[in-house]
């Protein structure tokens, strides 16, 4: 799922307004946050008085609106209302990319069925069945967890089924953008999880290799200098330094 990028944190939207109220708010709303296809706006309604919008920029419609009266508030009251906000962004968010990836996935199975039409009844009926030992085995093809992790992935093959199905050009647009930022992101979090545990493996490897060990060992010396060079040559190799162990 899309992550949230802040541009004012929830603490500082009241300092903020009333810092730039005479001034950029006066000519533009401000981003406070963003979220997938939504934005949370900063609006001067007046010299007295905050407005916090939500809206869909690709569609370009209000979603939900919140105003509140300086007078009235303080930090920790708009604090919560922008926390709050930003969670129904995140929300309807996913609701979206959820119901785009649906859409996606029944477009594949309709391609499946329409290439193996002598099998749909058959893989139908196994799906409307539960068996603990072959539903693993055959509940695949429809299965969207797996075609999410599998076939879905493939962009070139998921921008085709987009260009089969969809017509209208501006929601095939509007799906062929999901679809590449949806894939990008969940290959993006394989790639990093991935990544992840290699070096964690790599960390263990090397701490296998590498210990330290302490020996005890006395050498016959006239002095310490006599005896620590004695020792350094007795480690390179010469054995003619006698040492006790």
């Amino acid at each position: 799922m899309s992550r949230t990028f802040r541009y004012i944190q929830n603490d500082d939207v009241l300092k903020s307004f009333n810092e730039f109220k005479d001034t950029i708010l006066v000519e533009r709303p401000v981003v406070i946050a963003r979220h997938g296809d939504y934005s949370l706006f900063l609006i001067r309604i007046s010299d007295g008085e905050l407005g916090l919008k939500i809206e869909n920029t690709v569609k370009k419609a209000e979603i939900q609106s919140r105003k509140y009266e300086i007078a009235n508030s303080n930090d920790a009251l708009i604090s919560r209302g922008v926390r709050h906000a930003v969670q129904k962004m995140a929300e309807l968010s996913d609701e979206d990319v959820n119901r785009r990836r649906l859409q996606i996935w029944k477009w594949y199975v309709m391609d499946w069925q329409k290439a193996n039409m002598d099998k749909t009844e058959e893989i139908m009926n196994k799906e409307l069945s539960w068996d603990e030992e072959t539903s693993n085995k055959n509940g695949e093809v429809l299965d969207m967890e797996s075609f999410l992790h599998g076939d879905y992935l493939n962009l070139g093959n998921t921008i085709a089924l987009i260009d089969k199905y969809l017509t209208d050009e501006k929601y095939k647009e509007i799906f062929k953008t999901f679809a590449i930022n949806d894939i990008m992101e969940m290959t993006s979090e394989d790639t990093r999880d991935k990544s992840i545990a290699e070096a964690e493996r790599l960390s263990q490897m090397e701490g296998r290799k590498k210990h330290t060990y302490q020996f005890l060992v006395s050498v016959e010396a006239t002095d310490k200098e006599h005896a620590r060079q004695a020792l350094l040559n007795y480690l390179a190799g010469d054995d003619r330094i006698k040492v006790q162990r």
